[in-house]
């Protein structure tokens, strides 16, 4: 009778998987007593019925998805931005650099990028820098500042100017900068991003076909293709609001930036003079 039980139990178990083997073991409640009696029969504890067994299964799923989607929340909630902040942007370029790898070779290039690279991060301490990105040859910055960033591009050209590196054969190094004010994203990484960014670049590499006469305005002045540093209208009023006299603007014309509609006050920044 025990093997025919057995062999009952296996059969179950292989046709429902899900059945409690407690269940059928064995026991009072299952076999006739010795005087021949009806089986026994005991009340099942509620916690070893299937139907609870079931339910509690589908309410630890719930709560495994419940914790689920709150982690993936708070892993997605960590990636955004984690502040917003006005700042300045500087972004400062060696002009010409892939002709003077091609005329001079590769090495005296990358002696002139690193040069300006060294010159600019030296000069760029103790002015306010919050961020600083080398791009091979050149930088992009942000300050707390617009003063901050407008010394920097001006002690930059002074320099480059009154000590200008020994790299013979090279001719003397040229830089164009360009200064742009606005909110800053930065992530958990400590990026920048913001329309501010992309603005400096493209004021960084203006040339004179973006400038258009506007109609009662003065004509554009005169477009300077190196040694210079263009800075935006915001960047602008913000100098004009710290009533800073250490930097002397002048306005050079409206001019069409890339990626931005409509036309935009450009400035020029005044450096030789002193």
């Amino acid at each position: 009778m025990k093997a025919r039980l057995k062999m009952t139990v296996v059969l179950l178990l292989v046709l429902n998987p899900g059945l409690n083997v407690a269940q059928m073991a064995p026991g009072p409640r299952m076999m006739e007593d010795q005087a021949g009696n009806a089986p026994m029969s005991s009340p099942t504890p509620f916690y070893r019925e299937r139907t609870f067994l079931v339910l509690l299964g589908f309410a630890a799923g719930g709560v495994g998805l419940a914790v689920y989607r709150i982690a993936r929340a708070q892993g997605l909630r960590k990636q955004r931005p984690a502040n917003c902040v006005n700042e300045a942007v500087l972004v400062v370029d060696l002009v010409g650099s892939t002709q003077l790898a091609t005329h001079y070779g590769e090495d005296l290039a990358v002696r002139a990028a690193n040069v300006l690279n060294e010159r600019t991060m030296s000069l760029a301490k103790g002015r306010g820098l919050t961020f600083a990105k080398n791009t091979g040859d050149g930088w992009f910055m942000t300050f707390s500042s617009v003063t901050g960033a407008c010394q920097t591009a001006v002690a930059l050209l002074r320099d480059l100017r009154d000590q200008p590196p020994d790299l013979s054969p090279l001719p003397a190094l040229e830089v164009r900068a360009g200064i742009s004010y606005g909110e800053i994203r930065w992530d958990r990484l400590g990026e920048r991003h913001g329309a501010a960014v992309n603005k400096a670049f493209r004021l960084e590499g203006i040339s004179g076909d973006s400038f258009a006469q506007v109609e009662g305005e003065s004509k554009a002045g005169e477009i300077a293709e190196q040694n210079r540093i263009y800075v935006d209208e915001e960047a602008a009023q913000e100098l004009q609001k710290s009533g800073t006299a250490e930097v002397a603007l002048r306005f050079v014309g409206f001019a069409r930036l890339k990626g931005f509609s409509g036309l935009h006050r450009v400035y020029d920044v005044f450096w030789e003079n002193v």
